[in-house]
């Protein structure tokens, strides 16, 4: 089965875009019926557009995307969530307000290999690093740490992870334990960060290499172990 993303032609929205995204996303296995959930800024200007809470994602279409008017991305306001927006909605709210010039995607899934990863105690953007393909095209932040999903204290988290000190915005970041959220041109932009990181993710986790802080834990326990045998 081809599971790329059939995006619409040139002239539809990026609305229709997002909703193709999300197809794509759960024919890789990367969400389930109704988990996950995406957003783009509106084409005139005014706030952006989220997929509803609750709607099958695997057949999320436009009338299921919510808008969001502008003034909810004014710096320091409240957040509210409207009413059938995702349960995510302070995250969008958050990284719709970050995101630079030319984007227009806050993109949030849950793929295997990425969370498995993370699980290993591997931090992504360690283990990006060892692959150009992926540095050549995305940037990966710090793992943003395991905290309640749909919190407030989550979206502020990945907010920040998104907003690192003296470097540049990452594409992509990890949510340990649950999933990740990536940024992008357009939604299959985004869809590509994810798709690039979740491969060597998948690379890493078939090799059985181990994170280095997990490795050398193990080893210092078999020479203890040895010791005492020995003793």
């Amino acid at each position: 089965m081809n599971t790329r993303p059939t995006l619409a032609p040139e002239s539809s929205t990026p609305i229709a875009q997002a909703c193709s995204a999300l197809h794509a996303a759960y024919a890789k296995g990367w969400i389930t019926h109704r988990d996950g959930n995406i957003s783009v800024s509106d084409a005139a200007g005014d706030g952006f557009w989220i997929s509803q809470s609750g709607v099958i994602k695997a057949q999320l279409n436009v009338a299921q995307m919510l808008h969001v008017p502008a003034d909810r991305l004014v710096p320091g306001r409240a957040i509210t969530a409207p009413a059938g927006a995702s349960g995510e909605f302070a995250l969008h709210q958050l990284l719709q307000a970050l995101l630079p010039a030319g984007f227009n995607t806050v993109l949030h899934l849950h793929p295997t290999h990425i969370v498995a990863a993370m699980f290993a105690n591997w931090d992504l953007r360690v283990l990006s690093e060892q692959f150009p393909e992926v540095t050549r095209y995305t940037r990966v932040g710090s793992n943003v740490p395991p905290l309640a999903a749909t919190s407030e204290e989550l979206a502020r988290a990945c907010a920040a992870s998104f907003a690192p000190p003296q470097s540049d915005m990452p594409h992509i970041v990890g949510l340990d334990r649950h999933g990740c959220v990536a940024i992008g041109h357009s939604p299959f932009d985004a869809f590509e960060h994810v798709e690039r990181l979740e491969h060597v993710c998948q690379m890493v986790l078939a090799s059985g290499a181990r994170h280095t802080a997990i490795a050398q834990t193990v080893a210092s326990g078999i020479k203890a172990a040895q010791a005492i045998q020995t003793a």
